[in-house]
């Protein structure tokens, strides 16, 4: 799949002016490869855009919606995604990803790397180091062992060697303290920032949530919990890919993919809009639970532009006068890098899963998102336009044997947990930590599986373009074999 994306400012990123039509592109801009990518002719400011644009394409790329698709987000109904479903995919599948995350993320960090050390511009390092790590910190999550060290130092070194995931989850958490000591030194331009225009402040808090995420997939429960507290504390806090209505210039790419490049390839008659439907039997709501507005907010039941049971809500005004709101995956709707729901939801589930557990705390957390759920901001344009929703506070007492939460008559901690974990399933639809959480989790929640199958993807393969150039690749790693932090009991 090959998906366009254009950010503002990202013509920045390689060179400064417009071009007009009636000229040769090439007139004006150096032919010469190594003065392009030279970083004494090219300052920071102009690789952060690049660097930032190829982070968001790597988490809302076709990757994701592999995971989404077999984390029962969404369905695959046309030519090779009926294939994803089935879970039967190729290794050149994963190329794409690959490339964004070692040429569009990594190469450039480190060319910005050597340009803002000889300049002094430590806060432009230091964002783009939250976004190395956040591109490495989640290739780990895919893959396991992947080069780091190594990369992008072509052509010193033709064969990066594979490093452990756990030391790639090491080397994230140092890069991410690396950060936090390069804002300490408040020296540098952060322009180039689309993300946060260079707010400090945000980007602090955003090292601290990521810090959270990785110590909880390393079961570093304690230190997720110390992270998560100093991390995202509001919504306008989260890291979010903007968007805007502008065709192979800034669309949200789920909403390039599902209305442009593939309609109807991608459907979602499955399990997770079942669990937002009030008419379905696997609605998990309760007499204080309504979720109506969070299912029109990501799911359109009955389809948009086809006949079916969900479909991903891309509605969009602008494009179709028939719709009447943009939904979660629509045109110009903001995607979420990490965010003040994952934060909220790591601290729930860290509480839970620290020794001893402590429900209270872990109460707390999730009944403060679920206050946040109960004003309908999330879920905006579906609550707006009067799609009803309530997320009244739990107690205790309603995770109790016989409480109002327990359905399963489970041990009161247990079914703290599984709903925490629900709560987080519900919360990252269309996003890779639905998927990292049923790998880690063992599937906890039950998930259901592809007709046929007793188990279900555990990692991404290896690359093909990999496979081919590299001889360090490992080999006989497939599909099915855990990464080895998900892979000891949750």
């Amino acid at each position: 799949m090959k998906i366009k994306l254009k950010m503002i400012g990202l013509a920045a990123a390689l060179m400064a002016g417009s071009l007009n039509s009636c000229k040769n592109l090439t007139d004006g801009y150096s032919t010469d490869p190594v003065t392009i990518t030279n970083p004494s002719v090219i300052n920071p400011a102009q690789y952060l855009p690049g660097i930032e644009m190829s982070l968001i394409v790597v988490y809302e790329g076709d990757m994701v919606q592999y995971a989404s698709i077999w984390s029962n987000y969404f369905t695959g109904e046309d030519r090779q995604f009926i294939s994803f479903t089935s879970y039967i995919i190729s290794a050149y599948q994963m190329d794409d990803t690959w490339r964004n995350i070692y040429n569009g993320v990594l190469k450039n960090h480190l060319l910005l790397e050597e340009k803002a050390n000889a300049e002094k511009n430590y806060s432009a390092l230091a964002i783009s180091q939250v976004n190395l790590a956040l591109a490495i910190g989640l290739a780990a999550d895919l893959w396991g062992d992947i080069p780091y060290t190594e990369a992008g130092k072509f052509p010193a070194i033709l064969n990066p060697i594979y490093e452990s995931q756990s030391s790639i989850y090491a080397a994230v958490q140092t890069l991410l303290d690396n950060a936090l000591a390069n804002f300490d030194k408040n020296l540098g331009s952060t322009a180039g920032d689309f993300f946060f225009d260079g707010n400090k402040n945000n980007w602090i808090k955003v090292i601290h949530s990521a810090k959270a995420r990785y110590y909880l997939h390393t079961k570093e429960y304690e230190n997720a919990i110390k992270e998560g507290l100093l991390g995202i504390s509001k919504p306008s806090e989260s890291l979010m890919a903007p968007h805007g209505n502008t065709l192979n210039k800034d669309f949200n790419l789920y909403y390039s993919f599902m209305r442009h490049a593939r309609p109807g390839t991608l459907l979602a008659n499955c399990y997770a809009p079942a669990l937002l439907d009030p008419s379905n039997v696997n609605y998990r709501g309760n007499p204080k639970t309504d979720e109506s507005a969070r299912l029109w907010w990501y799911y359109a039941p009955g389809g948009l532009d086809r006949k079916t049971r969900y479909e991903p809500n891309y509605a969009c005004p602008a494009a179709n006068a028939k719709y009447k709101y943009n939904g979660f995956f629509g045109s110009n709707t903001s995607f979420p890098i990490i965010s003040y729901e994952e934060t909220k939801l790591i601290l729930a589930e860290a509480y839970m899963k620290q020794a001893p557990p402590d429900p209270a705390k872990a109460l707390a957390q999730l009944d403060t998102l679920r206050k946040y759920y109960n004003t309908g901001a999330p879920f905006k344009n579906s609550a707006a336009l009067g799609k009803t929703f309530k997320y009244e506070n739990y107690t205790l007492d309603d995770f109790s044997v016989n409480g109002m939460a327990n359905t399963k008559k489970e041990e009161p901690n247990k079914a703290l947990l599984r709903e925490i974990l629900e709560e987080r399933y519900v919360s990252f639809i269309g996003q890779f930590e639905g998927w990292n959480d049923m790998r880690r989790t063992k599937n906890f929640l039950g998930l259901p599986l592809a007709p046929g199958k007793t188990d279900f993807p555990r990692r991404m393969l290896y690359p093909q373009i990999e496979v081919n150039t590299n001889t360090n690749t490992p080999q006989g790693v497939g599909l099915f074999t855990d990464v080895p932090a998900f892979a000891t009991p949750y």
